[in-house]
């Protein structure tokens, strides 16, 4: 930059206070140096900050930070003479976890949190919750659902965080649940405990009145000592014969009920190991999964094996130690037939975990076989030892109608007939007790816990909830809920289409489109018909990705708001990346233009949610026009024409302005100043123009 000066020599102090704006909007990098420096001063934090979002992103520290809505519609139930609202108990839990920051609003206000980006996921307990849980132990048991909604336009990668997020929710849920249910059973339990406790005073009732028998049979015998000395043997031998029996009989009883528990552990074994088998095929599919894909990458790299030990000595002989250590380590596991060949280990594993699969899943396996055969022989004992006890118990009454023969041998005399007397008033009394005892256990029977299909509730009370998500703009969908795997892409890719990669391609149109036109006029209209035909070309791009969009399942709800909003979006980017190339050339420009675009990306919270992000990203979220564009394209896709659509749209226009202002006052002011030198160096009486600093 230059000065004019006077016939004098003098610089002229009125033309330099006039062209001092001038020298401010003329500043550029014009070494190599700073430019670099310029694009390097942008581009290395945020590389660094890209960086770290990528490798070392930890969502789940945020999670305070994130706000959460539960929405409770449960009406509640009255269930056998008790209120029961499960979902006031869920939702209390809920609000009660100090790492999650839920709030309990209605049905309207959760949507439009959820369609406005305030809520990154709604937890919602439909009107039957507590109708349906209930029914756990009924005859028609039905699993309650509970509904996660999200929304995929403030976040592609906050499924990331509602992954982690959402079976703390269900825990959580769940939890609650299972108690409910488990007080229930232990309710019953207890009222049975009652009633048994009941019994068993009518049961000792039953035993005094036994007691008085007893005094009246003794009174009897006395009577029967007079029966001739071949019936009172046949009584001792009955006697012994019958106790001998009850012994039997209660051997048998324990043999019969040991062999059962026998029989039900075998097939507990059995159960469990099937369940073995199941985690043991999942583990063996995964680890095949993993070393084909494994397997492949390290046969191929085992062909470097050779370099990479030229690699260790080349190391060594430079003095490189602790490098070439590692290079060697490497390159032993990489060669074929070394004991810590990585392959051959990945071969072994992939064999220990299909034996394995094998011996608990196959029936022909020797283990697996083994049990099936111990399984059934513990049944047959238990069969067998059932039979036993029958048999035992017919011998047991055999030898008491015996005795009750022998008894009847005997010839009354007066003392046996007070003796009957007696027995007649014991007697009722073991009947009052014996009624008592039966009243007693029928009322703990019907307090007990009564379940009509208990493995359809054995089931729900496993898995008491089911739970279901909606989204209404996935990026992706599940084609099938057997296999969550199979997916394609949906509506909601529209968000990484239009605004990531259409700014992108802006980007790029940018670099290859002219700065400015009518290079000698640096003027208004070289701006602005540079800008037009950026704009035009932005355009045209940013149809074709809503088209593309459109095609995957985008529906707008209404076009004629968003091809505003598309237009806008056009604009701002051709004048912003403009601005930059006007500011700092075409090469430096455009490295700062791509650190601009990086930092939208990071910070405009269509791909992390802006919660989720460093704190110091954050400060750019509200400053940087990907943001506005967003929320503009979210608000007319919606059918959103608030002040929250007008707010954006009038951002992205003032970007636009303010862009175009600058780049046009940087010309005007550039052209001013090379004016002003080549009239100061044209001057016939001055001296040549002395330089100004730059």
């Amino acid at each position: 930059m230059f000065a004019k000066q006077n016939r004098l020599g003098e610089r002229n102090p009125m033309t330099e206070q006039s062209l001092g704006w001038h020298r401010v909007l003329n500043w550029r990098p014009t070494s190599v140096f700073a430019r670099i420096a310029i694009v390097l001063l942008l581009l290395a934090p945020i590389a660094i900050a890209g960086t770290m979002m990528w490798a070392m992103w930890d969502p789940s520290k945020y999670l305070r930070d994130i706000e959460l809505a539960v929405v409770n519609e449960d009406a509640g139930v009255e269930s056998r003479g008790e209120y029961i609202n499960y979902g006031d108990q869920i939702v209390e839990g809920l609000l009660n976890t100090d790492y999650l920051n839920f709030t309990d609003v209605d049905a309207e206000e959760a949507q439009q949190g959820l369609t406005r980006g305030k809520y990154m996921m709604v937890v919602t307990l439909p009107e039957v919750f507590s109708e349906q849980a209930v029914t756990i132990i009924s005859e028609n048991p039905v699993r309650p659902e509970i509904e996660f909604a999200t929304n995929d336009y403030y976040g592609t990668n906050s499924s990331v965080i509602t992954a982690g997020l959402i079976p703390k929710v269900q825990t959580s849920v769940e939890n609650a649940i299972t108690k409910k249910y488990a007080d229930k059973v232990i309710s019953g339990v207890v009222k049975l405990s009652t009633g048994l406790e009941n019994a068993a005073e009518g049961a000792g009732k039953l035993d005094e009145g036994a007691g008085k028998l007893q005094e009246g049979g003794g009174k009897a015998a006395e009577g029967a000592v007079k029966l001739d000395e071949g019936a009172a043997k046949l009584a001792a031998g009955t006697g012994k014969l019958q106790a001998g029996v009850g012994e039997l009989s209660q051997g048998a009883t324990k043999l019969d009920q040991g062999a059962n528990q026998l029989a039900g552990g075998m097939d507990t074994l059995v159960a469990g190991t099937d369940k073995l088998a199941d985690g043991a095929g999942q583990i063996n599919a995964g680890v095949v999964q993993l070393t084909d894909k494994l397997i492949p990458l390290l046969t191929q790299a085992e062909a470097a094996a050779p370099q990479l030990a030229q690699a260790e000595q080349v190391l060594r002989a430079a003095g490189m130690v602790e490098q070439a250590n590692k290079v060697g380590d490497l390159a032993t596991k990489l060669t074929p037939g070394s004991d810590e060949n990585m392959v051959a280990q990945l071969n072994k594993l992939r064999d220990g975990t299909a034996l394995l699969h094998y011996n608990l899943a196959d029936p022909n396996a020797q283990y697996r076989g083994g049990m099936v055969k111990l399984q059934d022989g513990a049944h047959r004992l238990a069969d067998g030892t059932g039979k036993l006890t029958t048999g035992v118990a017919r011998l047991s009454d055999g030898s008491g109608q015996l005795a009750s023969g022998a008894n009847q041998l005997k010839e009354g005399t007066g003392k046996f007939k007070d003796g009957g007397g007696e027995l007649k008033a014991g007697l009722d009394k073991l009947k009052d007790g014996t009624d008592q005892l039966s009243t007693k256990l029928s009322e703990g029977a019907a307090n007990a816990p009564k379940i009509a299909k208990p493995d359809i509730s054995a089931q729900n009370m496993a898995v008491p909830i089911n739970f279901t998500s909606t989204n209404p703009h996935p990026v992706q969908t599940i084609l099938s809920a057997e296999d969550p795997t199979k997916k394609e892409v949906s509506g909601g890719v529209s968000m990484l289409l239009v605004m990531v990669f259409g700014f992108l391609i802006m980007l790029i149109l940018a670099l290859l489109l002219p700065v400015y036109f009518r290079r000698r006029n640096h003027g208004t209209t070289a701006v602005l018909g540079a800008w037009a035909l950026k704009t035009a070309a932005n355009a045209v791009v940013l149809g074709v990705l809503a088209a593309l969009s459109h095609s995957m399942g985008w529906q707008p709800a209404s076009w004629a708001t968003v091809l505003p909003v598309l237009a806008l979006t056009a604009a701002c980017g051709a004048a912003c990346y403009q601005l930059f190339q006007v500011l700092f050339g075409r090469g430096a420009g455009g490295g700062f233009g791509l650190g601009f675009y990086a930092l939208g990306i990071m910070v405009f919270g269509g791909v992390w949610p802006v919660v989720a992000i460093p704190a110091f990203l954050r400060l750019f979220h509200f400053i940087h026009p990907m943001t506005y564009a967003k929320t503009a394209f979210i608000r007319a896709t919606d059918g959103i024409h608030d002040v929250s659509y007008w707010a954006p749209v009038g951002a992205l226009l003032a970007f636009t302005l303010i862009a175009l202002a600058i780049s046009v006052a940087v010309l005007h002011a550039r052209r001013a100043m090379l004016e002003q030198s080549l009239s100061a160096t044209a001057s016939p009486a001055g001296p040549m123009a002395v330089p100004a600093s730059s």
